[in-house]
């Protein structure tokens, strides 16, 4: 039965102390500025509503999820003793942590973004908390002159007017004992200042939270829609989070298998939920978020279900690995320099789900020769037909039930190698009119790459590491209209330097010099451009237009020979 009631404040933060409150593992971790802390607190001084915690009750000998401690609480502190259960936090993280780390001052810093440690000082004359660094940590860690530290303490007193050495922080207010010492301590402190003071500790000390209490038999469906539904920091947990959640009380640990990958090549251009879309696709599950959370039967022997799980994550991993090399090595998807900026020649980077099980299946089936040829041309048809660029996780399943249903029968007809070539004019229009950046632009560099282009100045192969990819016809003088694509290509850095602003014939006539005036070699170089002779006459004449209409047709004649030939 889920619990409503009116905590302590203090009552809930000794609980944190002791590690009877922590957070699940999968949970961010503290995230909140300065700002947000000091405008917490000044809710708690004046009895302003900070809002309700949502937590879940566990049993310690049965863990919902992996427990973590609240930043600041050390681990001699924790006290369990005669204790049976644990809580939680499910929505409450970042304002739980900031009373702690006020009140309690633990002498770490105050997140991973800094290294310093920050207590929070009460001018009580109007109420104003001040988020400050410790002078004295700072002198601890420098190792500096007591006149140093002065002059922290003038410079405080420059920017707010107070000397801060004369404030009191939140600690003093954590309990009876700390409030009476601090009292003691300052014997010059004015009767009616110290009044005020009494009257802020019996307000901080009187303060409670209302806490929501979740029972340990709340399902999981219902844990993970709570989840889903928290969003207080202004960033939802994603699927893999609540992955974690889900699969950790059957002894699934998420965090450390993700740890164990970290350093694999296919997260530079996808994040760790490709792992389970592919692991979802494998068990001919669609990779939708729901999906994701049931990959294993959660009910079943836990042995067995951790055994499954862990293998298809191990066959996920190779092949989102051998995934991406395939599109790097065998489809030409490199990493050139667009004018200035590196850019990455992945066309869609969603399609290396569905590659990745297709990899997967062959191999299977002994790695046979023809299926690696069907899903190559699978591969260009979904690059220049751009079907990866919305709803690709159904796209991902669909696609991958239909080529495994030709892997087991080799008989059945592929209908879109011929709707391939039926929309061939569609695809030229698209390119004709598609951004340099795009995924079309991408799959045509990936083609020029697998061409083997030849530098057009020297006819040597072209180094990619070093290349470039720039205008043929240069957008100084002829605009926007010379971005096209088709006036684009792969040149080598120092070619491309030499070109610089020229005049197609003009660099032309170079090209043709430096291949001794014989047109068949310097032709020969063009080719592995998608430059015929055609479109070569167009360079002659300066003519833009007709170079990349015929540029686009030669182009186009080649894809619907590759396609059409398989």
């Amino acid at each position: 039965m889920i619990q409503t009631k009116q905590v302590n404040l203090f009552e809930l933060l000794s609980e944190v102390e002791k590690g009877l409150i922590v957070i699940p593992d999968f949970q961010r971790d503290f995230i909140w500025s300065l700002k947000q802390i000091e405008e917490l607190l000044n809710s708690i001084v004046n009895g302003y509503f900070i809002g309700s915690i949502l937590m879940l009750e566990s049993p310690l000998d049965n863990l919902r999820f992996a427990p973590r401690l609240i930043h600041g609480v050390r681990e001699d502190q924790i006290d369990r003793r005669g204790c049976t259960t644990i809580k939680y936090i499910l929505d409450g993280q970042q304002r739980i942590t900031s009373l702690y780390y006020a009140f309690y001052e633990p002498d770490v810093p105050l997140s991973d973004d800094t290294d310093l440690v920050y207590k929070f000082y009460l001018r009580a004359d109007n109420l104003e908390i001040l988020g400050l660094v410790d002078p004295k940590y700072i002198a601890r860690r420098l190792k500096i002159r007591k006149e140093l530290i002065e002059h922290l303490i003038k410079f405080y007193k420059t920017q707010y007017g107070v000397d801060i050495m004369d404030l009191p922080t939140m600690k003093i207010f954590s309990s009876k004992e700390t409030f009476e010492k601090y009292i003691k301590n300052n014997p010059n402190l004015k009767n009616a200042y110290v009044e005020k003071l009494r009257e802020i500790f019996d307000k901080i000390q009187g303060y409670t939270v209302p806490v929501i209490t979740l029972p340990p038999e709340t399902s999981d469906e219902d844990i993970v829609n709570t989840f889903e539904r928290i969003n207080r920091a202004g960033t939802p947990l994603n699927i893999f989070e609540l992955a974690i959640a889900r699969y950790y009380p059957i002894g699934i640990n998420l965090n450390q298998l993700k740890a164990e990958v970290k350093n694999k090549s296919f997260l530079e251009v996808l994040d760790e939920i490709a792992i389970l879309k592919v692991m979802a696709i494998i068990k001919n599950m669609e990779p939708k978020s729901q999906n994701l959370l049931k990959i294993v039967d959660t009910q079943s022997n836990p042995a067995q279900v951790c055994a499954q799980f862990n293998k298809l994550w191990d066959i996920a991993v190779r092949y989102l690995d051998e995934a991406l090399n395939r599109v790097r090595n065998y489809y030409g998807a490199a990493k050139v320099k667009i004018g200035k900026r590196e850019r990455d020649l992945i066309p869609y980077t969603s399609i290396i789900i569905p590659l990745a099980v297709l990899l997967y299946e062959i191999e299977k089936r002994g790695g046979q020769a023809r299926l690696y040829s069907i899903v190559d041309l699978w591969y260009w048809y979904n690059v220049f037909l751009q079907t990866y660029t919305h709803a690709v996780d159904s796209k991902s399943f669909a696609d991958v039930r239909y080529m495994r249903e030709y892997f087991n029968n080799p008989n059945i007809k592929l209908n879109f190698i011929s709707e391939f070539v039926e929309n061939l004019e569609y695809v030229k229009n698209e390119m004709l009119k598609a951004s340099q950046t795009s995924g079309l632009a991408k799959g045509f560099f990936n083609q020029l790459i697998l061409n083997n282009p030849l530098d057009l100045l020297t006819g040597q192969p072209i180094t990619l590491t070093e290349c470039q990819i720039d205008h043929i016809f240069p957008s100084s003088k002829f605009g926007k209209s010379a971005d096209n694509i088709f006036n684009l290509t792969i040149l080598d850095k120092s070619t491309n330097q030499k070109k610089k602003d020229k005049a197609p014939s003009e660099f032309l006539y170079e090209c043709l010099k430096s291949h001794g005036n014989d047109i068949s070699n310097l032709m020969k170089t063009l080719e592995t451009h998608f430059i015929d002779f055609k479109a070569l006459e167009y360079l002659k004449q300066d003519n833009l237009d007709g170079f990349i209409q015929a540029r686009a047709d030669r182009f186009i004649g080649m894809l619907k020979e590759k396609f059409e030939t398989s």
